[in-house]
């Protein structure tokens, strides 16, 4: 019993390290911790993508029935993920599950294979590669080693077979005016 198809994204942009853009959380408000404009902007571009998918230009894309995103701890302080998963969840009327922190990769990984709902996960990029490596992947070799640090724009995806095996692949969400059109 899993999901037939699971999606893993990166939040959206983040302030710069020293210096404009600015993060900001939902109300406008500076919050180094937060979104930047531009992510901002992404999450909400993500919401109206999920909301019509499936479509024959998105085949490999699901409409989310469950939303999960890394919950902020003392080590790593980020709202990102929840803010760029929160757009999506309100627009579907699902609930954000955010009980895993970066860390607990094997139990999200448990979680989802344990539901077969078709889930969208909001994760910290530098573990998302971990993440992965929790599933059964048929093709395993093609999972990145990690997340291209300059890309906030791809969905990695894992589609389910009859016998439970995911093949993996990745597609440019292709939403934003500079968004790059291919994938690594």
């Amino acid at each position: 019993m899993a999901p037939r198809t699971v999606m893993f994204l990166r939040h959206g942009e983040k302030p710069g390290e020293n210096g404009p853009p600015l993060g900001v959380d939902q109300h406008g408000q500076a919050d180094p911790h937060s979104l930047s404009v531009r992510g901002w902007t992404r999450a909400g571009a993500l919401a109206a993508l999920f909301d019509h998918v499936p479509s024959p230009e998105r085949a490999g894309l699901a409409r989310p029935q469950r939303v999960l995103a890394t919950k902020p701890s003392h080590e790593y302080r980020s709202k990102r993920e929840r803010d760029t998963a929160e757009p999506t969840a309100a627009r579907l009327g699902i609930e954000i599950e955010d009980g895993f922190t970066h860390k607990d990769a094997a139990d999200a990984a448990r979680s989802i294979l344990a539901d077969t709902r078709d889930t969208m996960v909001v994760w910290h990029h530098g573990s998302l590669p971990e993440l992965l490596s929790h599933f059964p992947v048929s093709n395993a070799t093609d999972i990145p080693a990690q997340w291209p640090e300059d890309r906030f724009d791809l969905v990695w995806i894992l589609t389910a077979d009859d016998n439970g095996k995911f093949t993996f692949s990745s597609e440019p969400q292709d939403l934003l005016s500079d968004d790059a059109p291919i994938h690594p």
